[in-house]
């Protein structure tokens, strides 16, 4: 339950874009991340929704919860960041429609499908998750 906790804890935070912050992205990421700056004060689970969020927002949003995890070797802040590292790249896909992994879209479907056994993972995400389940299968099949 520590990483449903976690994870609704992160969703309902502001995206953190200040660079004095030890935890911010532009810190983590070690470059200016002036994407998300307009952004600000919007909770993470808004922008990560936001089918009108620019690709560049989903890009930055993935590769700093793949930074915070590698922070941690297991236990819930590494599955939240985890999860959170497979939302920015299942919502860049089924709410912008573009493919921001260089995972294969069977290995990204074996990764989601392992997320969504989760008894953690909370159901905006799992239901995200299984929409990008599906985008998969269909891109699979063509």
């Amino acid at each position: 339950q520590a990483t449903a906790e976690i994870l609704r804890a992160w969703l309902a935070s502001p995206v953190p874009v200040n660079p004095a912050e030890e935890c911010s992205v532009p810190a983590l990421l070690h470059r200016p991340c002036k994407e998300l700056e307009p952004l600000a004060g919007k909770p993470l689970s808004a922008v990560l929704f936001d089918p009108a969020a620019d690709r560049a927002v989903s890009v930055t949003l993935k590769d700093y919860f793949k930074t915070i995890s590698l922070r941690w070797k297991g236990g819930p802040l590494f599955n939240s960041a985890v999860a959170l590292y497979y939302a920015a790249i299942a919502a860049a896909l089924v709410l912008q429609g573009c493919k921001i992994t260089s995972h294969s879209y069977y290995g990204l479907d074996r990764s989601l499908a392992t997320l969504v056994k989760k008894a953690w993972l909370v159901p905006e995400l799992a239901a995200l998750f299984a929409k990008t389940r599906d985008v998969c299968m269909a891109r699979m099949t063509r």
